[in-house]
């Protein structure tokens, strides 16, 4: 009697780890692509200048956005034109255009221009990020949503207000620090030639690269030292 029970838990205990080895297989594998993922770093001014990358060097590295982008504006009957990618939500009898960037997006920059990157997450459109030592430059903080009965209006920017860059690059000083999103007063934001207000932490936003692929890029560029004429 006691050997047959010694081998029925030796039999149990081989099904188990028999079972369990795909769970350990799958892990595993899991473990290895997590660690076969990008090294994402923010992307600051000071990196760019330090490797001494023009705009062409910078539309051919890949970025991604640090933070969820969400973006909202009421539709009126002179706006109802939605892009076929966005959501539509009704918030308190109110049409609302919704775009999303989820965290990690990746993105490619369409123009450069001093502390400024456009950068493009769909075709044909794009936001831009700004050079600032700090976030939240000169945007008022989030609006609160206390519930949905008597809400404060999220949507001032249906009128076509321009868009002032809050970062330092737009101030007249030496642009810093990492690129954010850029946001006018009121936490406007023009995307797809509409104005939409930027909510929750959309302005936490701010690009990351790939230190790998900078390395790559920086090591493809090659400066040439010219020729000179023997004795010069």
């Amino acid at each position: 009697m006691p050997f047959s029970v010694h081998t029925t838990h030796a039999a149990a205990r081989w099904r188990l780890s028999t079972a369990s080895a795909p769970l350990f297989l799958a892990l595993f594998s899991l473990l290895l692509l997590a660690g076969c993922g990008p090294r994402l770093v923010p992307f600051t001014h000071e990196l760019r200048v330090q490797h001494d990358l023009s705009d062409s060097d910078v539309k051919n590295l890949q970025f991604y956005v640090s933070h969820q982008i969400a973006l909202r504006r009421e539709l009126t009957a002179e706006s109802s034109q939605v892009t076929s990618s966005h959501k539509l939500l009704l918030i308190s009898g109110k049409v609302i255009e919704e775009v999303v960037v989820e965290e990690r997006t990746p993105g490619v920059v369409v123009a450069a221009r001093g502390g400024a990157l456009s950068v493009s997450f769909e075709p044909g459109a794009s936001l831009t990020f700004s050079a600032s030592p700090e976030p939240f430059a000169s945007s008022p903080p989030a609006p609160s949503f206390p519930g949905f009965a008597t809400p404060p209006d999220p949507f001032p920017g249906n009128a076509e207000p321009l868009l002032a860059s809050p970062s330092a690059a737009g101030d007249g000083g030496e642009p810093g620090g990492n690129y954010w999103l850029a946001a006018g007063p009121g936490r406007e934001i023009r995307y797809q030639g509409k104005v939409f207000s930027a909510i929750e932490d959309s302005l936490r936003a701010h690009l990351l690269i790939d230190a790998d692929a900078l390395d790559e890029v920086v090591e493809r560029r090659t400066v040439l030292p010219g020729v000179r004429l023997p004795g010069r």
